[in-house]
């Protein structure tokens, strides 16, 4: 019995022993992710911060600022000695290749080692200065920044071809809802700024369930790529097109009074009409427009306007044309 009792405490010491110390792991991993957390929040914060500065740039600015990093890199590389400062030269290397060009980060990776090399011979404090392995080591440097400069391209690339898929619809490649409030809001901006009218109209497809259901889902996103074909056909460049849902469209016409927003639409519902016909789509279009004469502040108030004017059509019988040109701002 007392053997027992020994080893039943024993066991309990062990179990409290190994509870705290799964504690203590459980805390210090927890911490461990807590500064994980906080670094890739700083990390972000920071791209955030540059990204915003050199954007509003221009690329002559940019590459200024590039040539001074780097004569400020060679005065340092003078005064160091033969402590190498290669990782920094990666400063002036990788701002030119994001926000200028490819070809400029190159031009800065071969500036960099006329930089070094200049710097190396102002001080020749290093017996190895004209060595093979001091060229070999150079070499090594202007491959280094060589290959980061082309990342660093690669990789800007890759982030604006990733924004610009997220801006985007997959299927008919419309700007997105996202998008189009974002580039709304400037055009209201714009608006306000000069004193221009602005267009909004809101297009909805009538019978496109119809058609998705009885000749299939390939045959209903022939047809939303036919729409979007036919209304990038008639728009300008300046103009803004997006899809809102999966048969609702969306024209915004910068700069556009009411009587040229209204001879434009008519036109185009009849060539949306000619579009339907010509495959024998039992598909019409109701179309709400306004234009405001003194554009609300707010995208959504605008948005709002001809949506109300669109379930205005739907309501009295689809497949027409509903335009409004609004004179005072309006509030929902």
């Amino acid at each position: 019995m007392f053997l027992q009792f020994v080893y039943g405490r024993l066991a309990q010491l062990d179990r409290v022993q190994a509870s705290e110390a799964w504690g203590r792991g459980f805390e210090s991993r927890a911490a461990h992710h807590f500064y994980l957390v906080a670094c890739a929040r700083m990390i972000r914060q920071l791209h955030h911060k540059i990204e915003q500065s050199f954007s509003s740039r221009t690329p002559a600015m940019t590459l200024l600022f590039c040539a001074v990093s780097l004569l400020l890199l060679g005065w340092l590389d003078v005064i160091t000695g033969d402590y190498s400062l290669i990782v920094f030269y990666l400063i002036p290397v990788s701002l030119a290749a994001w926000f200028v060009s490819k070809r400029s980060g190159l031009l800065f990776c071969l500036l960099a080692i006329v930089v070094r090399v200049v710097s190396d011979e102002m001080t020749r404090t290093s017996l190895l200065s004209h060595s093979i392995l001091h060229y070999w080591n150079v070499l090594i440097e202007f491959l280094f920044l060589t290959i980061m400069s082309l990342l660093f391209s690669a990789l800007k690339n890759n982030y604006e071809n990733e924004r610009e898929l997220a801006r985007r619809d997959p299927l008919t490649d419309t700007f997105n809802r996202r998008s189009f409030f974002d580039l709304a809001d400037h055009e209201i901006n714009r608006s306000h700024r000069y004193n221009l009218p602005l267009t909004v109209a809101y297009i909805d497809l009538d019978n496109f369930k119809v058609v998705n259901d009885h000749c299939g889902h390939h045959v209903g996103d022939e047809l939303l790529i036919t729409v979007v074909s036919t209304i990038r056909s008639h728009i300008r460049s300046s103009d803004i097109l997006a899809r809102f849902g999966g048969d609702e469209f969306v024209i915004l016409l910068p700069d556009t009074p009411g009587d040229a927003a209204l001879k434009f639409l008519n036109k185009l519902h009849g060539n949306l009409d000619q579009a339907m016909a010509l495959k024998s789509w039992p598909v019409s279009f109701s179309i709400g427009a306004a234009t405001f004469c003194k554009v609300p502040s707010t995208v959504d108030e605008v948005i709002r306007q001809a949506d109300e004017l669109m379930y205005a059509v739907k309501h009295g019988g689809k497949n027409r044309l509903l335009h409004k040109e609004i004179e005072g701002e309006t509030h929902g």
